[in-house]
């Protein structure tokens, strides 16, 4: 992303080019509210990069790409008027409004004298300033060199410009008067300059620079005075002779077949040498130093003549890892239960497998999920197969003493998937699931709960459904260390079922998160989850869980439900040293203080939220825990008490290998 900082004539706003998911786009913002007060939108370019305020307020000068060319554009506020400055295949960048607002200064890529040692087909293309007189159109030519020159900024009321040069192989700044041609050198960073500044009177200027490890910000004041300039070259009106494109032989770029690198040898072989002690003689670098010698590049021109054709053979799929993740999971209520994903796919990225396995108790109680997408198009389609056990544990309430109901829900199916994607962000998801369904209840009496003695299978039933779903999705959230710092995921899902028997049901289901980024390394984030199903055998929504209400001892489930979140993620300790038992040093670990609340029901007509001031239907658990990034996977360990306010639970505790939602 290329963008650069402009301000207004007011000093209030600042004017910047962005990457939206509906394109790239001006923002500007008022530095005194921190609100983005406008946004502009310029459809015929397909990228923006650096823009300039004109000093009246009323233009911007920036650069664009538009048919696989970056070149200037003058763009009027007001109107909306876009007026191409300059036409060819050569990049220009950088682009600086004189301060009367008759020039624009910038950079742009020239031919100059070719190389030794070729480096590639763009190899004898540098940057040098060049300046465009709005009113009449000339483009001059203010530097001729072989190295980079780049990033003009204008001083002393527009008679001179400063501009870095890679003149002794280093960013630094130089000055040029733009009408005499003389130059003179600025500054002498031994690091090298990225970028800078010089303010409007010329007493300060301000760079970026890298040292010591970290990007800083440099300051200096009176920086032109004393300066001592030299004859330079004199300005030259310029006018392309050619297109880039012209003077490169794309012939180069034939395939001749694989040859293997010859080996570039320095001419003179030093003696072997102890490398604790270099021997470097007369003040200058050992021959043998690697950095001394141009890598030798003949090993790939175009050969002279062809003796027997390249064989080429045709593209095979071969599949390859892309990623692995894994969880693991334990809480004193719910035990341990495991979970790992993989992904696959070939080099081109026209295919990729998915697999999800899910590990609680027996393997054969597991879950299991398998995929296969195509994803040469722009809509993506693939098919899976899966299969889902669920056990839930139903509790009567009796006089005397309750028993027990468990229900065993095994699912075996297939599906098919089409996803169409409106923007990076966006997207549009169908399926059509076809699978086999199995419900088994099982009994526990009274007198066998010491025992737990379960009479199998009282009741069983099947059925065969075919259930086709559609769903919204836009996520375009940031992730820190152990999960989402800022943006928004929404997920909206509707689906009806087609039964041979009596599981027909339709189904909304709605998840919406926000992450809002407030202070650095501070972040609150926010979810709401909501569904509803009917029909004659609705799907249950629960709220127990890692992702339910944390401190949840027993199993709620209803046809409806509602869970909100809120959870204040925070740097807890930015590094921790253990001596003893054993030395360990653990940086980044962040925290998290959360709340969940939620119900789930079934009736309305039943629904209990509050009864005599105490939370009934509706249940409350909030608490805190660290969280610490092992590099494949989060490491979370959370404490959460669960209030009807009146009374608090004691803590529940839970360990897992997840990210935060």
């Amino acid at each position: 992303m290329r963008s650069a900082l402009s301000w207004f004539p007011d000093n209030q706003r600042i004017a910047f080019s962005t990457k939206t998911a509906t394109g790239d786009k001006i923002q500007i913002l008022n530095v005194n509210t921190k609100k983005i007060v406008q946004t502009i939108s310029i459809p015929e370019l397909q990228a923006i990069y650096e823009a300039d305020v004109s000093p009246d307020g009323l233009f911007l000068v920036l650069a664009g790409q538009k048919n696989m060319q970056s070149d200037l554009y003058l763009y009027e506020i007001e109107t909306g008027k876009l007026t191409q400055l300059t036409d060819d295949s050569y990049d220009d960048a950088h682009p600086r409004f004189s301060p009367d607002g008759k020039y624009i200064a910038y950079d742009s890529e020239h031919k100059c004298e070719k190389q030794e040692i070729r480096y590639g087909l763009f190899s004898d293309l540098t940057r040098d300033i060049f300046t465009f007189n709005i009113e009449t159109g000339e483009i001059v030519e203010r530097t001729f060199e072989n190295y980079d020159c780049f990033s003009p900024i204008w001083a002393e009321d527009g008679s001179k410009l400063v501009f870095l040069s890679y003149k002794y192989n280093l960013a630094n700044y130089e000055i040029l008067d733009w009408e005499t041609g003389q130059r003179a050198e600025l500054t002498k960073c031994i690091a090298g300059i990225m970028n800078g500044d010089i303010s409007f009177d010329d007493s300060y200027i301000v760079i970026s620079n890298y040292f010591d490890g970290a990007w800083d910000i440099y300051f200096d004041d009176n920086p032109l005075k004393n300066i001592i300039y030299e004859e330079s070259n004199q300005p030259q009106s310029f006018v392309r002779a050619d297109d880039l494109l012209q003077t490169i032989d794309l012939t180069r770029l034939d395939y001749y077949g694989k040859r293997t690198k010859a080996q570039h040898l320095s001419k003179k072989q030093t003696p072997q040498q102890n490398p604790r002690r270099p021997h470097i003689s007369n003040n200058e670098s050992d021959k043998s130093d690697s950095l001394k010698h141009f890598q030798d590049f003949s090993w790939d021109d175009k050969p002279d003549s062809i003796n027997v054709p390249p064989k080429i053979e045709k593209y095979k799929t071969k599949f390859a890892l892309d990623s692995i993740w894994g969880g693991l999971a334990y809480s004193s209520y719910t035990g341990t239960v495991g979970a790992i994903d993989l992904t696959l796919s070939d080099l081109m990225g026209n295919y990729g497998i998915g697999i999800s396995l899910g590990i609680s108790g027996k393997i054969e109680d597991s879950n299991l999920f398998l995929s296969f997408m195509n994803l040469k198009h722009r809509a993506d389609y693939g098919i899976g197969v899966y299969n889902f056990y669920d056990e839930t544990l139903y509790r009567r309430y009796r006089i005397g003493q309750d028993d027990y109901f468990r229900l065993r829900e095994r699912e075996l199916g297939m599906l098919f998937i089409y996803r169409y994607p409106f923007s990076r962000f966006t997207r549009l998801e169908f399926d059509s699931q076809l699978y086999y369904v199995k419900q088994e209840w099982d009994y526990l009496a009274p007198e066998d709960v010491p025992t737990e003695n379960w009479q199998m299978d009282i009741s069983k039933e099947t059925d065969t459904v075919i259930a086709p779903g559609l769903a919204f999705v836009f996520d375009n959230a940031l992730f820190g260390s152990t999960g989402p710092m800022v943006g928004w995921r929404y997920y909206y899902l509707i689906r009806k079922s087609f039964a041979k028997n009596e599981l027909n049901y339709f189904t909304n289901y709605l998840d919406l998160r926000c992450y809002n980024f407030f202070e650095k390394r501070y972040s609150l984030a926010f979810r709401l989850n909501a569904g509803i199903s009917t029909g004659e055998s609705p799907q249950r929504f629960n709220l127990d869980g890692l992702y339910g209400v944390r401190a949840l001892n027993e199993d709620i489930d209803g046809e409806r439900m509602i869970l909100g979140s809120a959870e204040l993620r925070f740097p807890f300790f930015d590094y921790l040293y253990l001596a003893f038992p054993v030395p360990l040093q653990l940086r980044n670990i962040r925290g998290s203080i959360f709340a969940d609340m939620g119900a789930a029901w079934d009736k309305n007509s039943d629904f209990r939220g509050v009864i005599d001031g105490k939370l009934n239907d509706i249940k409350l658990g909030y608490g805190f825990g660290p969280r610490l990034n092992l590099g494949y996977f989060v490491l979370k360990f959370d404490i959460a008490w669960l209030t009807d306010l009146s009374k608090i639970s004691k803590p529940m505790y839970y360990l897992s290998l997840s990210e935060d939602f």
